[in-house]
């Protein structure tokens, strides 16, 4: 299965078994999704081992199930969305990564998307040697976390407000991500236009339509509040100056297992 077709299919799970955050987050963040598990489909032999880190609401791990791959799922509170999980049998591991082990070795993949933003700052390097410990020599790391130096967190700024998403701990720039990310070769790291197209205000069915600028074009005719004109009106900006952008992507192949300083471990 596809995983366009796969994230399609936990749709009616989602509904079912749900609340609305999560079916909201269903419809709203389909795009980020699909561009992450596009690159699972990419990087990761159908069949293989993922590791979904910080999986609530188990929406990808879902997807990635059905996309043909063992999947263990990892998250500090599973309990409020575990009937999703179970339903399409997955394996959860209840896990906060700032004090535990992942209890897992020689993964073929690992998923860390939307989490880095959540976690503070001290505990980031030993998270991800954790991480590179739990994959095979050779495994991929795909990590997703917002752009602290968008135009959006930048426009804000200016306007005097805070930047950073209230539930974000911290937010970071590309740089500060490529230097936590250590044991890995970087394959791809760029800044996906993504949340600049899909981040508006529309029916639900209207975000598993959004594609490209006309789409997002015909959101903004069609209901041109606030948000949506000014998405409109940047998006021409961030596609000639990706840096803009609102979303870091970047997926790194393991090539050695990296040590702690005496600082980091302090």
């Amino acid at each position: 299965m596809s995983a366009e077709e796969a994230l399609l299919n936990v749709k009616e799970i989602v509904k079912s078994l749900g609340d609305q955050k999560v079916i909201s987050s269903f419809y709203m963040e389909f795009s980020r999704r699909l561009e992450v598990l596009k690159l699972v489909e990419m990087y990761c032999k159908q069949g293989s081992t993922v590791l979904d880190i910080g999986a609530q609401p188990f929406i990808i791990s879902c997807a990635l199930r059905m996309m043909g791959y063992k999947v263990v799922a990892f998250d500090v509170d599973p309990k409020p969305y575990a009937k999703i999980a179970e339903s399409c049998g997955v394996d959860v591991i209840k896990c906060d990564l700032e004090k535990d082990e992942l209890t897992v070795s020689d993964a073929d993949c690992a998923v860390f998307a939307e989490v880095l933003e959540h976690i503070h700052y001290y505990y980031l390097p030993i998270i991800l040697v954790k991480i590179n410990k739990a994959l095979r020599m050779g495994g991929y790391l795909i990590l997703t976390t917002p752009n602290v130096a968008s135009l959006f967190r930048r426009l804000r700024l200016l306007l005097g407000k805070q930047p950073i998403y209230r539930y974000h701990v911290r937010e970071y720039t590309m740089e500060e991500v490529l230097a936590l990310i250590r044991g890995f070769d970087i394959v791809k790291a760029y800044y996906s236009t993504v949340n600049d197209l899909t981040l508006v205000d529309a029916k639900f069915d209207d975000y598993l339509r959004i594609f490209d600028y006309r789409d997002l074009i015909k959101i903004a005719f069609k209901k041109p509040t606030k948000l949506n004109v000014l998405r409109t009106l940047a998006y021409p900006i961030v596609k000639l100056k990706p840096s803009l952008r609102q979303l870091i992507i970047v997926v790194g192949v393991k090539s050695k297992e990296p040590m702690l300083s005496p600082l980091e471990n302090w």
